[in-house]
């Protein structure tokens, strides 16, 4: 009865030995299925290979990498060149926009750069970009009398990253720095502001404008020029009604002038000269 006994918890043993190998098993294939594999890390930008990160900045910068030849280092630097403009830029934009929603953060070492060919992974010092960020929430705030102080620091902090990888900075970065906002219509264009205004009033000036009367001298030519056409036709004798001289008045001052009969300025009578003329016809 002590044999059987023991057989039977010998194979009792067995049997849960096997089990649980099996629900062990059992469980890693259910976990296998239930978590994706690791995907092996995979760069779209070709063109840098297995340069990206802080290995990326540390071979821009000057210091060996392992495994990566330095001449291949020089071939890539003007290719750099506009991912760490990206890096900058990109950076400021979202310290501008924080701080126009009025909140705090921390801007991040990696970032992803689109090229022309896909993306590449891009690591700049946290000092640096921690200067650019908060630049730019601090232009954000709209604060004029900071705006040297910011166009300052970012001309400062960006003219030191240029020197760690050995690019000539030909323009300071505070001009497409600041302009960035208004290029993506997050604030208004302060100079078309500043010529709207000037614009109004001198338009409005022009209306308000008084015309200059004429000279006195103008006028008392004028008064001559229509005396003397008065004398001129003072010496015609019209048959019928007496001829008027014609007014002329300034275009602006009205003058008005009494009309000169012809029998007035010669100081003889119409009706003894038409009397005289008909007994000439009965003689």
């Amino acid at each position: 009865m002590s044999n059987f006994y023991q057989m039977f918890l010998a194979w009792g043993i067995l049997l849960l030995v096997v089990l649980s190998f099996y629900l062990i098993d059992k469980v890693n294939t259910m976990y296998r299925f239930s978590v994706p594999a690791e995907i092996p890390k995979t760069y779209s930008d070709g063109l840098f290979g297995e340069l990206v990160g802080k290995n990326l900045w540390d071979a821009m910068s000057g210091l060996p990498v392992q495994g990566i030849d330095p001449q291949l280092v020089e071939n890539l630097k003007p290719h750099y060149e506009p991912i760490l403009r990206q890096h900058i830029e990109q950076t400021f934009m979202e310290g501008f926009r924080d701080g126009q929603a009025q909140r705090a953060g921390v801007p991040p070492n990696n970032r992803q750069i689109p090229t022309p060919r896909g993306s590449v992974e891009s690591w700049l010092p946290l000092h640096h970009l921690a200067t650019i960020y908060q630049a730019g929430a601090e232009f954000a705030m709209g604060q004029p009398e900071e705006q040297l102080r910011l166009q300052q620091n970012l001309d400062q902090v960006t003219a030191m990253l240029y020197a760690r990888t050995n690019f000539e900075l030909k323009d300071p970065y505070s001009e497409t720095l600041l302009k960035l906002p208004i290029k993506e219509g997050l604030m208004p264009d302060p100079e078309l502001e500043s010529q709207t205004v000037p614009d109004l009033l001198s338009f409005e000036g022009s209306q308000d404008q008084e015309v200059v009367p004429m000279s006195e001298g103008a006028i008392n030519g004028q008064s001559e020029k229509m005396q003397e056409l008065s004398n001129s036709l003072a010496g015609f004798d019209a048959l019928g009604e007496p001829m008027q001289a014609p007014e002329l008045a300034s275009p602006l001052v009205e003058e008005p002038q009494t009309p000169v009969l012809a029998q007035e300025a010669t100081g003889h009578a119409l009706e003894p000269r038409a009397t005289s003329v008909a007994q000439a016809q009965m003689v």
